[in-house]
């Protein structure tokens, strides 16, 4: 199924040139629902984006790397000399970032 997305100064639009078979099964199932072929379309294109959305915000663990996950942030390791010495620079070049974004020039 090809899809193209054409924008227009009303309102965005979707157009779909699906094969023959994927069109009339498309139809088949908008008219069982009760729906024109736009609105099924749209409906189960939303539907599906919000699934995917939703999947694509959770990570999924095991209970052990969850309880692992935990207890290393209830109990940090020290910093490492190094470790700290890069999130000194970081900060230090970070901090100097911000401020020549906000410095007015002459």
């Amino acid at each position: 199924m090809k899809t193209t997305s054409v924008k227009t100064a009303k309102d965005p639009r979707l157009v779909v040139r699906p094969d023959e078979d994927s069109h009339k099964l498309i139809a088949r199932a908008a008219e069982l629902s009760g729906r024109s072929v736009n609105q099924f379309l749209l409906y189960a294109a939303t539907k599906e984006a919000r699934k995917v959305e939703k999947r694509a915000a959770q990570v999924v663990v095991s209970q052990e790397a969850a309880n692992r996950m935990l207890d290393m942030l209830d109990n940090p390791q020290p910093l490492s000399p190094s470790l700290r010495a890069a999130a000194l620079q970081y900060r230090s070049f970070a901090n100097g970032f911000g401020d020549s974004r906000t410095r007015k020039t002459p």
